[in-house]
């Protein structure tokens, strides 16, 4: 185990080995062994932890927790919703004319420029002796 993945699993899983996977508990207990780094590195996650389990939450009040309820509540109630909204911000049901239009309107631009001229496709002809003489020789592929 290197000095960075040591730091990595230190920072992750902290002090106490245990809490590590079963994996790099081995590797880990062999590089405190030989690295004083990693032996500080295992302090400093033992002091994070420390100070984490002396960490509480917040006392909150039941009835500060009721007024942001009652709060929220209000803001929802107050919300406005247009009457009108745009076809392509509504939601289900699916609504489909806009896309039947849509597609009609693509194959009709396909079909005019196909008929026009602007696409044009490449018309296969019979092969010329250089392309039998491949084909005769790779065999049909």
């Amino acid at each position: 185990m290197t000095l960075k993945e040591f730091k990595r699993f230190a920072a992750a899983y902290g002090a106490d080995l245990d809490r590590w996977p079963r994996s790099a508990r081995v590797d880990a207990l062999a590089l405190l062994d030989d690295s004083a780094e990693a032996r500080d590195l295992l302090a400093d996650a033992a002091v994070t932890d420390t100070l984490l389990d002396a960490a509480s939450a917040p006392l909150v009040s039941s009835k500060r927790e009721a007024q942001v309820y009652a709060r929220i509540a209000d803001c929802l109630a107050q919300r406005v919703v247009p009457e009108f909204v745009p076809w392509f911000l509504s939601r289900p049901p699916f609504r489909p004319a806009p896309l039947a239009g849509l597609l009609a309107v693509m194959a009709v631009v396909g079909f005019l420029s196909y008929s026009q001229g602007l696409i044009t496709f490449e018309k296969t002809s019979a092969p010329n002796l250089s392309g039998v003489m491949i084909v005769s020789y790779l065999g049909d592929v």
